[in-house]
């Protein structure tokens, strides 16, 4: 049994956390022995976090752009108030600080409290964005909560709710481990995977149930058919959610340069999180893949693993990786048609369109392939399915 005392380790942290959950689970009177204990281990946990777990008051740029987002204003809207367009840029980018004018002109048009205005801007972007802070601001500019759910959430809502560790293998394309940069907020990052697992766990009733061996070759193959129709992404989406597969779609969190990850939920069931980043189809079919790549060979792996890669570049040589990445290029096309086909030969819309009618996938799963192994990304635009996949899912809330 726990011996209650000030927490001063993330062991610690994690181990008071889980007997609070399980005494909380119990629901002890107050006053009793039990009751008594959860309040006191409540309280540490909450010390603890309010010293960890800081929230921010916006600085002026995310006080701006928080105001621009929900009055829909443009940067050309700030024009007249800021003094023209580059240095509404410029502010924006936090390469200008903002003049007493300025403050007094955003104030009165954009009702933002001079008091915030004031405040030093944090650093540019690239600058200690590696920081553990929570922007309850940009949770709510994501759609996560209203504002009147904002004020009524503590510092110990939001850590219990989306902070938990996660057990199990973790795979996020692009960006912790090998790809994480000062550019990269890790705590965003662990915000968007327990924001996925949590949606993930919403729609459990309404997902079929999980059987052993479903994800295989063959699997892998039916999805990749199902981006020849128009509303693929969306068929793709049922599909799996009919074999216990959970596909959450979420916006990335600013600072992470997240397209999608792999996990598994509570119940043991794979679980597929897509940002839709670049709203392109190819991007998001071979997103989807390579996660689904990972569901099937890696997620039973004991150990936790984080790994990167760019979808548009792939410098990652790690082993799981690169398998995860033969395969999902290999569920749209046989290695041994690929190099072999006028499509690959002589690249042209004619000769692709030839070829995704021959393997009945989507002409953009190609073009897109083409673009990073040969022609480079200038050419066949018009074939990747530019603001395709967003308008798909109407129910998300886009930036």
């Amino acid at each position: 049994m726990i011996e209650p005392k000030i927490i001063k380790t993330e062991e610690q942290y994690r181990a008071y956390l889980a007997e609070v959950e399980r005494l909380a689970a119990d629901d002890p009177a107050p006053g009793t022995s039990g009751g008594d204990r959860l309040e006191l281990l409540a309280k540490l946990v909450e010390d603890y976090e309010k010293d960890r777990f800081k929230f921010e008051r916006p600085d002026p740029v995310d006080a701006i752009l928080f105001r621009m987002e929900e009055q829909g204003l443009r940067r050309k809207d700030l024009a007249p108030i800021l003094g023209g367009k580059n240095r509404v840029s410029e502010v924006l980018a936090r390469k200008r600080p903002l003049t007493l004018t300025m403050v007094r002109a955003l104030s009165d048009t954009l009702q933002i409290p001079a008091d915030l205005l004031i405040r030093e801007p944090e650093a540019p972007y690239g600058e200690g964005a590696n920081a553990g802070h929570i922007s309850v601001p940009l949770l709510v500019k994501s759609g996560w909560f209203s504002d009147e759910e904002a004020a009524r959430l503590t510092t110990s809502d939001i850590v219990r709710r989306y902070l938990k560790p996660v057990h199990g293998p973790l795979y996020l394309k692009h960006t912790i481990t090998y790809g994480s940069t000062p550019n990269t907020n890790k705590t965003n990052l662990r915000l968007w995977v327990g924001k996925v697992r949590e949606l993930a766990k919403e729609t459990r009733r309404e997902r079929g149930t999980r059987r052993p061996g479903t994800l295989n070759e063959q699997f892998l193959g039916y999805v990749a058919r199902l981006s020849w129709a128009e509303s693929g992404p969306r068929l793709a989406k049922e599909f799996l959610a009919e074999r216990g597969i959970a596909l959450v779609v979420l916006p990335a969190l600013a600072q992470t340069h997240l397209d999608g990850a792999a996990m598994l939920g509570e119940d043991g069931a794979p679980i597929i999180g897509l940002t839709i980043r670049h709203d392109r189809l190819d991007n998001f079919w071979f997103t989807l893949m390579h996660e689904l790549a990972h569901a099937w060979m890696h997620l039973s792996d004991p150990k936790l693993a984080i790994t990167d890669e760019d979808v548009e570049d792939e410098r990652d040589d790690d082993v799981k990786e690169v398998e995860a990445n033969r395969l999902a290029r290999e569920a749209f096309i046989p290695r041994s048609k690929w190099k072999r086909s006028p499509a690959f030969l002589r690249p042209s819309v004619e000769t692709i369109h030839a070829l995704a009618d021959e393997l009945h996938i989507s002409p953009a799963v190609i073009a897109g392939r083409l673009r990073r192994e040969k022609v480079g990304y200038g050419t066949f635009s018009r074939l990747v399915g530019h603001r395709q996949v967003r308008r798909l899912f109407p129910d998300v809330k886009w930036k």
